[in-house]
C-alpha cells in the first residue's frame, strides 16, 4: 500500500513539473508572436514617422536587380536613404529605429530584406545592430510586411542627429514601401515578457522542491 501511495505522488509530482514546463515553453513560443502581433510601443513617446519617397524606393529596386545578376561570392552593393536632421537630446534617450517594409513575394518560398538602420552626425555615422527582417512560407503575390527594430542608442548630450536607411537586397520580394518610426524614451516591458522573466526562476525553484521531495522518500 506504502509502494501504491508513494507512486502515486510521484507521478502527481512529476505531472505538476512537466505542467510547469509546459506553461514556460508555451509563453515562449507564443509571447512573441503576441509582441508582433499587438501595437508595440518602442519606446515612451514616438517622435516621428518618416516615409521613403517614391525615388528612394526605386533606387532599392535597381540595386537589387544589380546584385541579383552579380556572380556568387561577390561583394553585394548598397544604396542610402537619408532622412532630415533632427534634434535630439539626452534626456529622450535611448533612441530607438524601426523600420517597416511593406513589399509583395515573387514566388511562393522564404522571404527577406537586408537593411540597416543608422544614425548620422558630424564626423560619421553610428550603425546600430538590428536583426534580420524575413518570413518563412510565403505565397506568390502575397502582402508581406516585416519589422525590424534597431538597438536603442543612447546619448550624453543634446545632438543634431539624421536617421539613415541602407538598403542592399531583398529576397523573393518586391518592395512597395518603408516606413521609419523614430522612438525616444526607455520601452517598457510587456506583461508577456515581465512573466517570461520569472518563469525560469520559478522553474527551477519547482525542480529543486520536486528532488528535494523525493530525497525525502
Amino acid at each position: 500500500m506504502h509502494a501504491l501511495t508513494s507512486t502515486w505522488r510521484t507521478r502527481r509530482a512529476w505531472g505538476w513539473l512537466v505542467a510547469v514546463a509546459g506553461l514556460w515553453a508555451l509563453l515562449l513560443a507564443v509571447g512573441p508572436a503576441h509582441a508582433e502581433d499587438a501595437a508595440i510601443q518602442w519606446g515612451q513617446r514616438l517622435q516621428a514617422t518618416l516615409e521613403l519617397p517614391a525615388e528612394a524606393l526605386e533606387r532599392f529596386r535597381k540595386i537589387q536587380e544589380k546584385n541579383a545578376q552579380l556572380r556568387p561570392g561577390t561583394p553585394l552593393e548598397s544604396e542610402t536613404w537619408r532622412g532630415n536632421p533632427m534634434d535630439l537630446t539626452a534626456g529622450g534617450s535611448p533612441y530607438t529605429l524601426v523600420l517597416k517594409a511593406r513589399a509583395v513575394a515573387i514566388a511562393d518560398g522564404d522571404a527577406g530584406v537586408r537593411m540597416q538602420a543608422s544614425w548620422a552626425f558630424d564626423g560619421g555615422t553610428t550603425e546600430l545592430p538590428m536583426p534580420g527582417m524575413a518570413q518563412k512560407g510565403v505565397r506568390a503575390g502575397q502582402v508581406v510586411e516585416l519589422v525590424g527594430v534597431s538597438a536603442p542608442m543612447g546619448l550624453n548630450a543634446n545632438r543634431q542627429g539624421v536617421p539613415v536607411v541602407e538598403f542592399t537586397t531583398a529576397a523573393n520580394l518586391r518592395l512597395e514601401r518603408v516606413q521609419i518610426d523614430v522612438w525616444s524614451g526607455q520601452r517598457a516591458s510587456q506583461p508577456v515578457e515581465k512573466v517570461m522573466s520569472w518563469m525560469p526562476m520559478l522553474f527551477g525553484v519547482v525542480a529543486l522542491g520536486f528532488f528535494l521531495w523525493l530525497r525525502r522518500m
